[in-house]
């Protein structure tokens, strides 16, 4: 019995640094995540606010004042999740796009990147869902959807741009 015991407390010795290490690392990992998505919000909100002002499509014009809507809430959401974590977040925006087109080569420009960027997200709040920090993890699953849908009306806007004729041929089908 006392070498079970003494197994016991050995394996525990030696797998508390392991175990610390890993509760560090979940810390930082969940640091990290909160940061680089309000980066990224930031950065949604600025380029939306960008392209309200620049923008000669009404369709990404309406994408753009829905998408900035969206990202007021969900920063709010954000700056919760990270209060609760302990984490200060930077509110300033980092590498906002700068887009010196005009019209339609501004259009076409914006919801491109704006499309690859939603997709990286998806990627990273994918991964997110499988997060040990339940608060992570609960954020990330509410974000999910909306994400998904955004990133599906994006290819819409995306195609509509492309193909004149599929903008037209859309709104005579809504109306």
């Amino acid at each position: 019995m006392k070498k079970v015991n003494y197994f016991l407390v050995c394996a525990f010795w030696l797998m508390a640094p392991v175990m610390a290490n890993a509760a560090a690392a979940e810390e930082f990992v969940t640091a990290d995540f909160i940061r680089f998505v309000s980066a990224k919000n930031m950065s949604e909100m600025a380029a939306a606010k960008l392209a309200l002002k620049t923008s000669s499509s009404p369709d990404v014009q309406a994408y753009a004042q829905r998408r900035l809507e969206e990202q007021v809430a969900l920063l709010a959401s954000l700056q919760s999740l990270a209060q609760q974590q302990g984490i200060l977040l930077d509110h300033q925006p980092r590498g906002a796009y700068v887009f010196i087109r005009k019209g339609e080569t501004f259009d076409t420009a914006y919801t491109n990147k704006r499309a690859a960027e939603v997709k990286r997200m998806v990627r990273i709040v994918r991964k997110a869902t499988l997060s040990e920090n339940p608060a992570v993890r609960d954020y990330a699953e509410q974000t999910l959807p909306a994400l998904m849908q955004h990133w599906y009306q994006l290819q819409q806007l995306v195609a509509t741009l492309n193909n004149p004729v599929i903008s037209a041929d859309s709104r005579v089908a809504t109306r």
